[in-house]
């Protein structure tokens, strides 16, 4: 068993630089959501650079805790917990950590964008963001802080409300925009959907980037290997329904707004900056396409193919 873990620490060490595909698909999708966030404010009457940066931490801190706990409560399975129980576990502290500044940027950035941004919506409207904002705080709180054994914290009542308040908080974000525009329910609707896909991804790659290799380096087991290609491939499963849903959304919106024409998206800068966002989704698909293909999906020996993984006991 020592030389089975040891090969495989050693593929996956080898494996590492490779592992920038992965990574270069968070800088694009975090830098194509900035662009976004900035062009939204824009078109909404203007807001300077640093409510545009405020508001994009708010969508980056939304993502990370709606999509880390999709991961911590959906990709993750009892048969994970069966069989590589200490894997997991370190999975919920190093999340937890994660969730923790997460939840620090959130309440900072969500106060900030309710006195701005959002200051000129109704009384009620502010107030329901505000209360769906201070129920997911508590929730997450809830669920991260719980120092009970890892079989205990998986899908615990305060896990799904947490869950649930996080989409509530996207959605009502997601109005909150539109109506600052001008538009109308469909409008919202798609404006919804392209939140929503935006924050599965961004949490999903910050938990496999920065909670599910680091600690699966540490222990590179048969069942660990298994654990965390089986998990991988749910989220890769899902960026199949996200990146096609964020191309589309996105296009709908720069329609809604801007129109067909040409020229406007040519000879403005407004223009320039959604095909600037529309390259950057392109982008996405492609490094989505080249990881497996390249074995980069993970610098885990046997996580990009679970044909790989190395035959033995734990």
């Amino acid at each position: 068993m020592a030389d089975v873990t040891q090969t495989t620490r050693t593929a996956a060490d080898d494996l590492f630089d490779k592992y920038l595909l992965p990574k270069a698909a968070l800088a694009v999708i975090l830098g194509a959501s900035l662009v976004g966030t900035a062009l939204t404010l824009e078109l909404s009457g203007g807001a300077g650079a640093a409510l545009a940066v405020a508001k994009w931490a708010y969508f980056v801190a939304l993502g990370v805790l709606l999509g880390g706990l999709l991961w911590k409560h959906g990709f993750v399975r009892p048969t994970d917990l069966d069989a590589a129980g200490d894997y997991c576990a370190e999975l919920y502290r190093q999340f937890d950590r994660i969730a923790v500044a997460a939840l620090g940027v959130l309440a900072v950035t969500g106060v900030t964008l309710l006195a701005t941004v959002y200051g000129g919506l109704s009384p009620l409207f502010r107030v329901t963001l505000a209360a769906l904002l201070a129920v997911s705080i508590a929730a997450v709180a809830l669920d991260t802080l719980d120092g009970a054994a890892v079989d205990a914290r998986f899908r615990t009542p305060a896990g799904v409300v947490a869950l649930v308040a996080l989409t509530a908080v996207t959605v009502t974000t997601a109005t909150a925009d539109v109506a600052l525009a001008g538009g109308g329910a469909v409008a919202a609707a798609v404006r919804a959907l392209h939140l929503l896909a935006f924050a599965t991804w961004v949490g999903g790659a910050v938990w496999n980037i920065f909670v599910a290799v680091p600690t699966g380096q540490l222990r590179p087991t048969p069942p660990v290997v298994s654990a965390a290609g089986e998990q991988l491939e749910r989220f890769r499963w899902t960026v199949r329904i996200i990146i096609p849903t964020l191309l589309l959304t996105g296009v709908y919106q720069s329609v809604d707004v801007l129109g067909t024409s040409t020229e406007t998206y040519l000879g403005t800068m407004v223009g320039l900056a959604v095909l600037a966002k529309l390259a950057f989704v392109l982008v996405l698909f492609g490094i989505f396409l080249t990881c497996p293909m390249w074995r980069a999906c993970s610098p885990i020996d046997g996580v990009c193919d679970l044909a790989e993984a190395p035959a033995g006991d734990d």
